[in-house]
């Protein structure tokens, strides 16, 4: 377990650090290391957990990639999976707000057997800008989740709902609201 205690905080670290997907840490040990992606059949059962825990339309599509290049030097891949969509698609009376598609993830994840440990926990990021980033852990594998929430690509943002040049996303209607939620899941 110690080791774990080593070496989780320089993966996680990469992930925030080289995934487009995920938000920032800023000083972390260097390591090297050497990660896989959750086998096929674990990847399903995390998206099947998914699927059935969270009340959203689409769908979580599954993908493998590769770590991008990193100072930590940690090299491998990751079991991708990714689900985009409007705010139509996404919300309904459970889901209203970041907060809310958080919670549901991880509810769904924690039935599945993942829970938060004091590793994972330091990982946990919220923006104001639209963005959540958290980490679960269970059986030496890790899946980091990243919501992000913006406006759909084409709307032109009115005055009702900007203000000082800043776009206020609870103000505009949940079909101008695009959502991307991205699970990264890997073996350490």
């Amino acid at each position: 377990m110690r080791g774990l205690q080593l070496i989780l905080p320089g993966l996680l670290a990469v992930l925030l650090l080289a995934a487009p997907t995920v938000g920032a840490l800023r000083a972390v040990p260097a390591i090297a290391q050497e990660v896989e992606p959750l086998p096929a059949a674990e990847c399903n059962e995390v998206r099947t957990a998914l699927e059935d825990g969270l009340p959203v339309g689409p769908g979580f599509r599954r993908m493998e990639f590769e770590f991008p290049p990193n100072q930590m030097g940690i090299k491998g891949r990751i079991c991708r999976l990714l689900t985009v969509g409007s705010g139509a698609h996404f919300e309904g009376p459970e889901i209203r707000t970041l907060i809310d598609m958080n919670a549901h993830i991880k509810a769904a994840l924690t039935l599945a057997g993942w829970r938060e440990t004091k590793e994972t926990k330091r990982f946990t990021e919220r923006s104001v800008a639209g963005r959540d980033v958290f980490a679960l852990f269970k059986k030496n594998s890790i899946c980091v989740s990243t919501i992000l929430i913006g406006m759909t690509p084409g709307y032109e943002p009115t005055s009702d709902v900007k203000k000082n040049d800043n776009i206020y996303l609870g103000a505009l209607n949940p079909f101008e609201r695009e959502w991307w939620i991205a699970i990264d899941c890997f073996h350490l």
